[in-house]
């Protein structure tokens, strides 16, 4: 017997390492060329302006949804709430897989550069564990992310308030995340 009677059948579907592999090389190609990848950057750099404080860039008024005036401690729970809001609509709309990391590497990018010392206590926080958890449970998706977010101001005579403000600032941030991959107009 020689190497020429031996046949190795696949299964009807199933494409081999090669082939897989030379798929993936163009759709990243077909990305690159058309300006994704551009747009997947020029987008993760505007979502890294998401703020609930300034004047630039994603700046949202947290005064017009919020009867106190914030403090820092609640100012920066809003920051990292509305950078796991872009994150997590990111992923979820952003198709290939690819193109949303290249987003959120990005946003990572640029606001470790802008504000280290943020982006250093965020990633070492465990607000996004918080709401990765608030995401999964069962009942009210907005009520979920409002409770976490409320958790993490640790004020207890003020929970309600803080419940509503997250939940407030979860949804405005998801429309606002929605709008810019929209604008950004992604070629599929």
């Amino acid at each position: 017997m020689s190497d020429s009677d031996v046949k190795i059948y696949k299964k009807d579907g199933e494409a081999s390492a090669r082939e897989q592999m030379s798929e993936i090389f163009d759709l990243i190609n077909f990305h690159q060329n058309n300006g994704n990848f551009a747009k997947a950057r020029e987008l993760g750099r505007t979502l890294s302006t998401l703020s609930p404080a300034g004047d630039d860039g994603l700046a949202i008024d947290v005064e017009t949804h919020f009867s106190h005036a914030p403090t820092q401690g609640v100012l920066y729970q809003l920051k990292v709430l509305l950078t796991f809001a872009a994150e997590t609509i990111v992923q979820k709309e952003i198709n290939p897989d690819f193109l949303s990391i290249m987003v959120i590497n990005a946003m990572h990018d640029e606001i470790s550069n802008k504000h280290p010392n943020f982006f250093k206590s965020m990633s070492d926080g465990a607000a996004f564990t918080f709401y990765s958890i608030a995401l999964k449970r069962e009942g009210d998706l907005d009520e979920n992310i409002g409770e976490a977010f409320a958790m993490l101001c640790d004020e207890p005579d003020k929970r309600d308030l803080y419940i509503d403000l997250g939940k407030s600032m979860w949804k405005i941030a998801c429309e606002k995340v929605k709008e810019e991959i929209e604008r950004v107009n992604f070629i599929k």
